[in-house]
């Protein structure tokens, strides 16, 4: 067994590392990574693997990875072998892989990307825009292991607005965007429309789309792309719908109503939104042959790591990857309702570039005290300086004690030291803080080899 364990981790390792070379000095330009060029180039000397499965493409500023999990798991409890593809990952790059909601194998995962190695070098030599990033990688592998695993359906979330996203090359049967919010502005443009358009850039001709857009111009934006496509559209609110009864979920559709639902493995409001939407998807794709047990098992049964994720009590733990206002907006809510009487230790990081300014507000009620860290550098995107941090939460709660502790690890020790029983600790900020501070509960290593299983 230690044997077996040492090898995967050493392909893990071996498959991290071939994954990181990809990623240049310059971490991120838009001019180099929001491009479909390199892409295309790259699944035409694959095969195109992506025309072999259809596809359900899902998009948004807050909720594409719930709603993608959503419709993972009502899919495979309706029978379909599934897909699946999230970004980022929060602990091991399995995460971002799933057959019928499970994690791919290690093993498996650097058996097909040794064919994606080939093609990625071959496209390095011939495109004149050079080697092909990180996450296109990443969408390369998946792909090429849902051709192999000869998936019914794949459910593919956006890595980063939608247009020019390199999953983008998809001609998917349904489209869905979740919601639309002022995040990665720096990108995608400055205010919501701008980048309702980035995000309904996914719509191609002849789709269904499902949208859970709230805000009429966004609303307008994506419904004036569907007229021009010839798809059909269901928005939120106004072709379907969902409410709250009694603590049971209902969902209904045009035709159908879905009665009795409920999310018991999850907390948070704002999932209920995200579900309707995978519902509807999951509706459309299925031509409306979509079993009730599928939706209340399905629902039931989702688990998110990382969104509103308790993970132990007394103290109370959640862990929370909110990382822009709306998503602090929804969890702040969410953590009131639920545990507005207890003190909070708050442990903290950002994703540098973030507007903490508008972040912090929510999550100075009822503090005892903060702990700022900082993530540790993966992929792209690196940490906000703690100590650039305590400047900003000192402006704004300059009562409450702020202490930096530069590891996360350790960051979650010394709030899980400074918190009484009935106390809450909430860590949050970023999904790549979720993925380090989960590993005091569940060890990379163990994830690993469960994925073997």
């Amino acid at each position: 067994m230690v044997e077996f364990n040492e090898h995967i981790l050493n392909l893990y390792s071996s498959l991290e590392s071939d994954l990181v070379k990809l990623i240049p000095q310059e971490r991120f330009s838009k001019d180099v990574n929001m491009k479909l060029e390199r892409i295309t180039h790259l699944m035409e000397v694959l095969g195109n693997p992506h025309h072999s499965f259809p596809s359900i493409h899902v998009g948004g500023t807050s909720g594409k990875g719930s709603t993608s999990i959503f419709l993972a798991s009502i899919l495979t409890t309706q029978g379909y072998k599934t897909g699946l593809f999230l970004s980022p990952h929060l602990q091991i790059i399995n995460e971002a892989y799933q057959i019928n909601c499970k994690l791919a194998a290690t093993t498996k995962l650097v058996e097909i990307f040794e064919r994606v190695k080939s093609a990625i070098a071959k496209v390095a030599q011939e495109n004149i825009f050079g080697q092909p990033s990180y996450f296109e990688a990443q969408v390369a592998l998946a792909f090429c292991l849902f051709e192999e695993q000869k998936v019914d359906v794949a459910i593919i979330e956006v890595g980063l607005g939608g247009r020019l996203d390199a999953t983008n090359i998809l001609s998917s049967t349904i489209a869905v965007l979740t919601s639309v919010g002022l995040d990665h502005t720096e990108i995608l443009g400055s205010t919501v429309e701008e980048i309702a358009e980035e995000k309904a850039g996914i719509i191609k001709a002849h789709q269904h789309v499902v949208c859970g857009f709230s805000k009429e111009t966004t609303r307008e934006i994506v419904a004036q792309r569907c007229e021009k496509s010839n798809s059909q559209l269901w928005q939120l609110e106004q072709d379907f719908s969902f409410t709250v009864h009694s603590g049971s979920l209902i969902i209904n559709l045009p035709g159908k109503v879905y009665e009795n639902l409920s999310l018991t493995k999850l907390i948070g409001e704002f999932q209920f939104s995200n579900a309707a939407c995978a519902t509807a998807a999951a509706y459309l794709f299925s031509q409306g042959n979509l079993s009730d047990v599928a939706v209340r098992e399905g629902l039931a049964d989702a688990i998110i790591p990382g969104r509103m994720e308790i993970l132990q009590t007394q103290p109370v733990v959640i862990l929370d990857g909110a990382h822009n206002p709306d998503k602090m907006r929804s969890a702040s809510h969410s953590v009131h309702t639920l545990f507005g009487g207890k003190e909070k230790v708050v442990i903290v990081s950002f994703k540098k570039g973030k507007p903490v300014a508008d972040i912090l507000p929510y999550l100075i009620d009822n503090v005892k005290c903060f702990i700022l860290t900082a993530f540790q550098v993966k992929g792209l995107w690196e940490p906000y300086p703690p100590e650039e941090l305590k400047k900003a939460f000192n402006s704004i709660a300059p009562s409450v004690p702020c202490f930096i502790v530069d590891d996360p690890i350790n960051a979650v020790q010394e709030g899980l030291s400074r918190a009484e029983n009935n106390d809450l600790v909430w860590i949050t900020g970023s999904l790549y803080l979720a993925g380090d501070a989960r590993e005091h509960w569940y060890p990379s290593a163990s994830l690993l080899m469960k994925a073997e299983e």
